[in-house]
Formats: structure tokens, sequence, C-alpha cells
């Protein structure tokens, strides 16, 4: 399970499922393993979290924004500077800043050239900077991004804040120093998608073993029941089930997931 503390039970539900209704979340245990998620650090799983496209929903959209607001107003009062993490983290960290009038920079993945800074905008000389990012997993890339703060400017870094963050035991190793907080995690996005009817109570079972041991983790072998789904431009059906939604395409499932 997550770290005790890495979220607030009266937003991690609400958020989690703004996830899966958007379908910013999305895991199917009947999906072909040529087409399972390549997230960041590597790891290959049939689930994957891409928050970008709470963008698209407004209503879902402002309703992270509220709970990230409230996070960093609860969690982290003393920060005077927004950082966002690019580049899935500078919306959220742009809205952030505004709400709460505060100074906004941001951290590349790679400089613009040669020899140029990772950290643009010209912060200030001083102030207390609060890390957003949008889904930490093994927390490496919030992790290169607060090194290149150090390195680049005199900000001090008070926390980190994210959409969601999977709470692996590497994470909270590389990120130690720094508190961190999440909106929501894995134990309330897997609720959220059974629910749903995205999954079932096996699919959850093997989901949360998964969570908390990615690196170690074994699949069961796929089960071709009446629960294989039905594929049709895009559409995922179960059969006999009562979830229908807009599925991502074979390109989509075949790119990156920010995580």
């Amino acid at each position: 399970m997550p770290a005790s503390g890495l979220t607030d039970p009266r937003l991690a539900g609400p958020v989690a499922a703004a996830l899966v209704e958007s379908g910013a979340f999305t895991a199917s245990l009947a999906m072909p393993r040529d087409q399972w998620y390549r997230w960041k650090s590597g790891i290959l799983a049939p689930c994957g979290c891409n928050c970008r496209r709470l963008n698209a929903i407004p209503v879902r959209r402002r309703l992270v924004d509220d709970a990230l607001e409230a996070t960093t107003r609860t969690s982290f009062p003393d920060a005077d500077y927004i950082i966002g993490v690019a580049l899935a983290g500078i919306p959220w960290a742009k809205t952030l800043a505004d709400r709460l009038d505060l100074p906004l920079s941001y951290v590349r993945a790679d400089p613009r050239a040669a020899g140029a800074p990772l950290v643009e905008c010209s912060p200030g000389p001083r102030g207390r900077a609060l890390v957003i990012e949008d889904v930490v997993a093994s927390g490496g890339t919030v992790a290169a991004a607060i090194q290149a703060l150090h390195a680049e400017t005199s900000l001090e870094v008070v926390g980190v804040a994210s959409i969601a963050n999977w709470g692996f035991p590497e994470m909270r190793a590389r990120l130690a120093p720094w508190k961190v907080r999440a909106l929501t995690s894995y134990p309330q996005l897997l609720a959220s998608a059974r629910e749903a009817g995205l999954l079932t109570a096996a699919d959850v079972s093997q989901l949360a073993r998964f969570y908390a041991d990615p690196h170690q983790h074994r699949w069961d072998p796929p089960d071709h029941d009446s629960r294989q789904p039905l594929r049709g431009q895009g559409a995922v059906t179960w059969p006999g089930g009562r979830y229908v939604a807009k599925g991502p395409s074979r390109d989509q499932r075949a790119m990156p997931v920010t995580l």
C-alpha cells in the first residue's frame, strides 16, 4: 500500500473517479501483451495513467485544480514558488500558481541547446519551491528536476505534489528528503475502476499486487473467458456487462505513458 499520509482521503476518491471517468486511467488484463503500456520507468503493464486527458473535460480538470490547490494550502502553506516538471506538470503548475498568485517556473527534461539551462523563467534568488508533476512512479523524473533546481538556482525545495503517485518504495527512497503528497493513488483508482465495471474483483487483486511490487510481479496467465473484450473502432464492451466506454486506439497504446 502507498505510504501513510501520501493522500488526503477527502480528495483521493473524487480525483480517482475523475481519472477513471475521463479515460485518463485505463486498465485491462484482457489487453494483448503487445499493446501493454510501457511506462517511462521501463515497466510494461496493462494499465496506465495519462492525466493530459483531463484537459479536454473542463469539469474534471477544475475538480483536479481545486484539489491541487487545497492540498497545497494544507500541506505546503509556506511555498512561495511553483515549479512545473515538463511537460505534463506545466499546465497544472500554471493554474496553481495563478490561483495562489505565486511566481512560476518549470524544469525541462533536456536543454534547448548545448550548455543551456534546464530551469526556465529565471526564478528569483530565493524562495521555497513546490514541485508539481502529473504522475509520480519511480520518482526519477522529479529527482532530476530537483537536482537541476539545486544546481541552477537558490530555491529551496519544500515538497512535491502530484495528481497521482503510486507510492513505490524506490520513489520513497529517492524523494525521502522532501515532503511528498498526491491527490490519489492506486487503491482509490482500482476501487473506482471496479465500481465503473472496468475491472473484476480478480483484476483488482492482481493489479494491487502489481502496484505493491511492480518489478518483481509475475502476471497470471490471461483468462480467455467471457470477459474477453469485444473491440470495434476504439470501443470496449464487456459482454453482459454495464461498462461501455471509448478506449484508447492501438496507436495510443503503443505510445509511452507519462508515469
